[in-house]
């Protein structure tokens, strides 16, 4: 997928525009990443599930929201990536508080740096 034109077409930066800007496009079959409007509901039953002291909580995603929050997409391996107006989220299926990357990316900067193999993370498959 083309981050960058994805870029240039974004009429206005919030999570939902970019997630509607790249559901337009095709999706690559061998993608490392799975974009739906439907893993935000996902995201959300697994909150409930794995509630504990450890985990993101309802309350976390509703302050995070406050800035406009919106999971967008899920990595092959099972983790989220979410944004807000100006931070991208690799959030893993864990849901542990402790091991979430916060990049100060917006998301559609996020995926043109980890296409250029500029963004380091311990939590994304290694882009080849």
């Amino acid at each position: 997928m083309d981050f960058q034109q994805i870029k240039a077409q974004l009429t206005e930066k919030t999570p939902q525009s970019f997630l509607t800007a790249v559901l337009r496009n095709e999706q690559d079959e061998d993608s490392l990443f799975v974009f739906s409007e439907q893993i935000e509901a996902q995201f959300e039953q697994n909150l409930a599930f794995l509630a504990s002291a450890e985990t993101i909580s309802p309350a976390d995603v509703d302050v995070w929201k406050q800035q406009d929050f919106r999971v967008v997409a899920q990595t092959i391996d099972g983790d989220y990536i979410a944004g807000t107006l100006d931070q991208t989220f690799i959030i893993p299926t864990s849901l542990y508080k402790s091991d979430i990357e916060i990049h100060p990316l917006f998301l559609s900067d996020f995926f043109v740096d980890y296409a250029n193999h500029s963004l380091e993370s311990a939590l994304l498959p290694k882009n080849n």
